[in-house]
């Protein structure tokens, strides 16, 4: 039913969802954590819903974290949701491991575990692709859009190329940063300071130009008499 359909006598539009008795639960306790209700906490990520998508508005850092977790494989209508009450599935399987007596750990990805059928790898770059692209779809697209005018087949060849890119800009700007000294140091050498003097000028007067064995007056007779 689209949303202005349940109108009441107070002026006002209701809006209403199912959702999992867990996901109540956890929600329940995020709502005690935040001292907010439920009802208030709803109409707030409405707004910011609002906010953030009209063009009005710079989004925030923040916000745009939010709208990138919001993006799903498909519409909303029909994507994963897990505040959904309908039945779930496993369709995959991540498993990280240990050996006893050995430190550090291992992953393993197993494709329909429980259908009889089932295959595993242990290729790393599989497993980050997956668990990438699965929870955080709005970031994977972006960083596969990237890797696309990098060349780059792996989301692992992909960070690395950004990894050593800001490498290199740390290093050229502190390279620069040497050789053109602090920046707040003026040409007199004088660091800079509210008040002080950052130029250095000449001055000109008798002593100065008598010290230098200049006449205060050039002669105004070449003979030297002083007449004119």
């Amino acid at each position: 039913m689209p949303i202005g359909d349940q109108k009441t006598s107070e002026k006002f539009t209701v809006l209403g969802t199912k959702i999992s008795p867990e996901t109540a639960e956890l929600l329940n306790t995020i709502c005690q954590t935040m001292q907010v209700d439920a009802y208030h906490l709803m109409q707030w990520f409405v707004y910011t819903l609002i906010k953030a998508s009209s063009p009005q508005h710079e989004l925030t850092p923040e916000i745009r974290k939010i709208m990138a977790l919001l993006e799903a494989d498909t519409g909303w209508q029909q994507a994963f949701n897990l505040a959904n009450p309908q039945k779930l599935r496993v369709a995959q399987v991540v498993l990280i491991l240990e050996q006893e007596n050995h430190k550090g750990f291992g992953a393993v990805m197993i494709d329909k575990p429980w259908m009889g059928q089932s295959t595993q790898t242990e290729c790393v770059d599989d497993i980050l692709e997956r668990v990438t692209e699965v929870t955080m779809h709005g970031i994977y697209r972006r960083l596969r859009l990237l890797g696309g005018s990098m060349g780059a087949e792996h989301l692992s060849d992909i960070l690395l190329t950004m990894i050593e890119d800001q490498i290199n800009m740390d290093q050229e700007r502190s390279t620069l940063s040497e050789v053109q000294g602090p920046d707040n140091v003026a040409g007199n050498g004088r660091p800079y300071a509210y008040g002080a003097k950052t130029k250095t000028r000449q001055h000109r007067s008798p002593d100065s130009l008598a010290a230098s064995q200049q006449p205060l007056f050039p002669d105004l007779n070449p003979d030297g008499d002083g007449t004119l």
